[in-house]
């Protein structure tokens, strides 16, 4: 009992020393963790710190980007400031002067032909003429505008002296299958007008060209390549000629159509019938080791033509003066025309062959219904391949004998090209040309006509 007592004053006695020892203990361990807190305080800080500097960086490393990329957009731009219009467009000399835009939406080529021909003529019962004349001055224009598929061409013919619109069209070629055409441009229908003028084998095109060609009218059609063997081409056109007003709704329908059952390349190009690749409406230099064969037909018609109040551009005028007289008061009759043909092209051969017919039906029953017809056959032969050509034709008109008028014309043309440039660019060519017309009601007349041109196309 006695020791307890002894304990408890001692310890009460040293109780004031304990707490100072525990109170001292607790104040060193809140100021470690206020330390503690402190320094993790600094550290989330420092943290913070560090992503807003990553931050600030990033930001400093885009705007020197965005700061670089004007810079060299600035730069770019002077630069084509500097160089100007050159910098977008194209120009040269292939095939024709051409202009274009690097782009392809727009492009210009301008071609010249020029033919200077002398030509001597002694015809039946007429004075022997000696002439020398420019056959023809042409200026052509080609391209596209707005886009690669929509397709211009522009020809201006100034062989009198004066300039006369002679093409005046455009194509939209999106789909090569179907490619509308407006404006004024050759009918598509025989074959040798189709064929271009500074492209013809002869001087002078046949006899047949004059009689059954419906050359150029203002209308509408259409045009297409279907795969590797066919090409079409149809069309609405007012019958009047070039560069005429129609004054009735009389309209002339044309369609045309080529086969091409081997050996070469066809695709659609710009052109008055628009077949490119190796079946060009061209009839000698062929290609060497392959041959080339073309079969056409077309047919065009028109009811109730009035001779009076329409002009086409080919002889059908003279043959209703046959048939209703040269002062008939209403010369009104349908017409119809057919024509088919084929080309062969062999390296230094060529053969083409025509036929043409055509029927006139006057509405009134007390004029004859005739029916004319004809053919053309010419050949070359290189005997320098691809500079010096010998060449023949053959061209006859069977007249039908139910009107008065012409009974039969012949054609005996034989030629000789002298190729400079090896194409028909630049040539020189020699054609004589005989010529025979019997008529059912006059005397026969025959046509000796030598010529000689000179052709530079470019």
């Amino acid at each position: 009992m006695k020791v307890s007592i002894r304990a408890l004053v001692v310890g009460f006695l040293l109780l004031p020393f304990l707490s100072e020892n525990v109170l001292a203990q607790t104040r060193s361990e809140q100021i470690e963790e206020l330390k503690r807190q402190i320094e993790e305080i600094e550290r989330q800080n420092q943290e913070q710190i560090e992503g807003l500097k990553k931050k600030i960086e990033a930001l400093e490393a885009d705007r020197e980007a965005v700061e670089k990329q004007m810079e060299e957009q600035l730069t770019k731009q002077k630069a084509e400031e500097k160089e100007g219009w050159q910098s977008k467009f194209e120009a040269g000399y292939k095939d024709g002067f051409f202009f274009k835009t690097k782009d392809g939406n727009f492009s210009m080529k301008m071609n010249i032909l020029a033919q200077f021909q002398f030509s001597v003529n002694d015809t039946t019962d007429e004075l022997t003429a000696t002439d020398f004349e420019i056959r023809r001055l042409r200026l052509k224009w080609s391209g596209n505008a707005l886009r690669p598929w929509f397709l211009y061409y522009i020809q201006v013919s100034a062989d009198s002296g004066d300039l006369e619109l002679r093409d005046a069209f455009f194509d939209v070629s999106y789909d090569m299958q179907i490619a509308p055409r407006g404006g004024q441009y050759k009918v598509p229908f025989t074959r040798e007008h189709l064929t271009s003028a500074h492209e013809l084998q002869f001087v002078e095109r046949s006899i047949l060209d004059e009689e059954f060609r419906l050359a150029r009218d203002i209308g509408a059609g259409t045009y297409g390549v279907l795969g590797n063997y066919i090409v079409y081409g149809a069309g609405v056109f007012n019958g009047d000629g070039s560069n005429a007003i129609s004054t009735d709704s009389n309209l002339l329908y044309v369609g045309r159509v080529q086969f091409t059952p081997c050996c070469g390349e066809l695709r659609y190009e710009q052109g008055q019938f628009p077949t490119g690749g190796s079946y060009n409406m061209v009839p000698n230099f062929g290609p060497k080791g392959t041959p080339l064969i073309a079969i056409s037909a077309a047919v065009a018609g028109m009811p109730g033509l009035n001779i009076d109040r329409k002009s086409p551009d080919n002889d059908i005028t003279q043959r209703y003066e046959d048939i209703f007289g040269p002062d008939a008061a209403n010369p009104v009759a349908n017409f119809i025309e057919f024509t088919a043909d084929i080309n062969f092209k062999y390296y230094i051969f060529s053969l083409e062959a025509e036929y043409d017919l055509r029927n006139i039906d006057p509405l009134s029953s007390q004029f004859a219904s005739p029916t004319d017809q004809g053919f053309r056959i010419q050949s070359g032969i290189f005997l320098i391949p691809t500079l010096i050509e010998v060449a023949g034709r053959f061209a006859l008109i069977d007249f039908d004998d139910d009107v008065p008028g012409p009974d039969l014309e012949y054609e005996i043309t034989p030629g000789l090209n002298f190729y400079m440039s090896r194409s028909h660019n630049w040539k020189i060519q020699l054609n004589y040309s005989f010529i025979k017309n019997t008529f059912t009601n006059a005397s026969d007349i025959d046509e000796n006509i030598f010529r000689a041109q000179l052709q530079a196309y470019f």
